[in-house]
């Protein structure tokens, strides 16, 4: 109906959502292999938020035990989700983790096959009133990651080895 179509073309034209043919079989495709990549992610960021947590860092993760909505999150989802956060304790070593992770990559994006890493503070926060991240309490030092569906040791491997540059680097200027 004419009507209808002008409120989708309305629609389509202002969010710029209409998909040409490609891109829609794309994502048609896409769909297919959705539910076992998001696993293999899930499972990636379960077994990165135990490591984080046994380094000593204190990481905000749905899928720890401790998290303190974890029993809500678990009575709505299916999983835990593939994003996490973590606090060094000291805006300098988060800094270098960031700038040292090798398989990483340092964006403001989710979703991804690949593993993503930020530093919210300085990326996606930068132009949030420092007044508003005082009042609600939101720590510089945090870091983001989203995992993707690289092989685990290999992220781990990454993480550690720019934990140990972060802790020579940042001990180095104490």
């Amino acid at each position: 109906n004419e009507e209808i179509a002008k409120k989708l073309f309305y629609v389509i034209n202002a969010t710029g959502s209409g998909l040409a043919p490609f891109d829609s079989w794309l994502l048609i495709r896409g769909l297919k292999t959705l539910s076992i990549r998001l696993e293999r992610e899930q499972e990636n960021c379960r077994k990165l938020a135990n490591y984080l947590v046994s380094k000593g860092f204190k990481v905000r993760y749905t899928g720890l035990k401790d998290h303190p909505q974890y029993d809500l999150h678990n009575s709505q989802c299916r999983g835990p989700g593939a994003v996490l956060s973590f606090e060094t304790g000291d805006l300098n070593f988060s800094s270098t983790i960031i700038e040292h992770c090798e398989i990483f990559s340092t964006t403001v994006s989710f979703g991804s096959v690949s593993s993503l890493i930020s530093l919210p503070l300085r990326m996606s926060h930068a132009s949030i009133d420092p007044s508003v991240l005082e009042d609600r309490n939101f720590p510089q030092d945090l870091i983001r990651i989203c995992t993707g569906i690289e092989d685990i040791e290999d992220l781990i491997n990454d993480l550690d080895n720019t934990i140990r540059i972060a802790t020579r680097k940042c001990n180095a200027k104490l």
